[in-house]
């Protein structure tokens, strides 16, 4: 079998006239009058091939997607009525010469471009298909960029890449082990590592200075947003250095991954807020900084309210939102129970139109407690506000996911910006009222 000469992305004007073989999969085939139009496809791209003699359309006439063929033809311009600017290969298309049928496809159990027209347990029994996707083809292209980016820039800065055990002991972490019984050890068992973490420190005593490791770790935890039992991280360790030199070397990384890997400039040093800061304002220690809307302490103008509820509160909160006209009387209803599914006893509100409060709690607050409270929390018309009343944990927690739910509705962020923070001075334990006891707010080590 002769081999490819190009990949199906490829090829441009700068190869026209050029004798090409390709190999890869059919996307789609169209009949245009005596003539028949094939993508093929494959990791790279995809390039459109002709069939225009009577031997070539019988055999194309004979092709399904996905069948896997080899093709040599010449490159030729496309009309410039039919350049497709949305491909690298747009501007070219090869007339075939010669199409050899590798292997024909048997039906398809799945579509392999629309994802979410099969159930996940289906896509996972045909993992081979699905992985035919360009998305998830894109995004394990994207992690291998990734790695490299991290490699490169980690020997650059003088750490070496060490690989750690993955059987090892069980030892006191964030989550439960897996745990792999031994056969030589009868009753014994070994751990999967929830983190190198010892081995880094070994790693420091022993005089090796700079460690890193892209490594797979293992936490028998319920499967969550940001938890899976099985997760690979960057795993840095460094000699004689203090926070500032960590947090530095980090920035660093993180800016050159996001500028060699997605072309984008983030802007260093990070912003930096105390987690004291980061709860008052925004009411987790994860805040989405690309939008504006912060929780403002509402206490000092409910307690001058005739509203009985907040003024019996030990804590009263407020997010002031843009657009209240978007905020119906149904979408409000399905925050207030998002607010108490929370734990919240109830999300009050009222909107500011026309210079004036209207609905929700608005008639228990005096025209000069209105005029105070737009001009102390910088209210504008057409805006409505949130409260919760709670203890000062409750309020803050459930408005900051009010906080997250209210700018998706309104699509107040853009997916291409990206403003990483700092938190800090974390405390180390919380009391749990519920257990009478103090609970480590994280794990020590992070």
């Amino acid at each position: 079998m002769d081999s490819r000469t190009h990949n199906c992305g490829a090829l441009t004007k700068k190869n026209i006239d050029k004798n090409v073989r390709l190999f890869g999969w059919i996307n789609s085939a169209r009949t245009h009058g005596k003539i028949i139009f094939i993508d093929i496809r494959d990791r790279f791209g995809k390039t459109q091939i002709i069939l225009n003699t009577d031997s070539l359309i019988e055999k194309g006439k004979t092709l399904s997607n996905e069948d896997v063929i080899s093709v040599s033809g010449t490159v030729i311009a496309r009309s410039a009525d039919l350049v497709n600017k949305n491909i690298t290969t747009g501007e070219i298309e090869v007339v075939a010469e010669q199409l050899e049928i590798l292997n024909v496809s048997a039906p398809l159990p799945m579509s392999i471009h629309d994802r979410e027209a099969s159930t996940e347990e289906h896509r996972l029994k045909y993992r081979y298909l699905e992985l035919r996707n360009s998305e998830l083809q894109n995004n394990l292209i994207l992690r291998h960029k990734t790695t490299r980016v991290v490699r490169n820039f980690l020997n650059e800065q003088d750490f070496i890449e060490i690989e750690t055990p993955v059987l090892t002991k069980s030892t006191p972490e964030g989550a439960r082990d897996y745990l792999v019984p031994s056969r030589v050890h009868n009753g014994k068992f070994y751990a999967l590592p929830q983190s190198p973490q010892m081995y880094k420190q070994l790693f420091m005593i022993s005089g090796l200075d700079r460690y890193f490791q892209i490594v797979k770790c293992f936490r028998d935890e319920d499967l969550r947003s940001d938890r899976q039992p099985e997760f690979t991280q960057i795993d840095l360790e460094m000699s004689f250095v203090d926070e500032e030199h960590v947090r530095d070397m980090v920035e660093q990384l993180i800016a050159t991954v996001f500028d060699e890997v997605n072309n984008v400039k983030i802007q260093t040093p990070f912003l930096t807020l105390s987690y004291e800061e980061a709860m008052k304002r925004f009411g987790t220690d994860k805040p989405d900084l690309r939008y504006s809307i912060e929780i403002q302490d509402f206490k000092k103008f409910s307690d001058q309210s005739d509203f009985q509820v907040f003024k019996s509160s030990e804590s009263v909160q407020m997010i002031n939102v843009d657009n209240s006209e978007f905020f119906s009387r149904k979408i409000i209803s399905e925050l207030d129970s998002y607010a108490q599914s929370l734990g919240a006893k109830g999300l009050a509100w009222m909107k500011y139109n026309d210079s004036a409060f209207e609905g929700g709690i608005s008639k228990f607050f005096n025209k000069d407690l209105q005029s105070n409270l737009v001009s102390d929390c910088n209210i504008k018309n057409g805006s409505i506000c949130f409260m919760v009343a709670d203890s000062p944990e409750i309020s803050l927690k459930v408005l900051g996911k009010i906080r997250v739910k209210v700018a998706g509705m309104l699509r107040l962020y853009d997916d291409s910006v990206f403003k990483p923070v700092w938190i800090v001075d974390f405390p180390l334990f919380n009391w749990d009222e519920d257990n009478q006891r103090f609970d480590s707010v994280h794990h020590p080590f992070v």
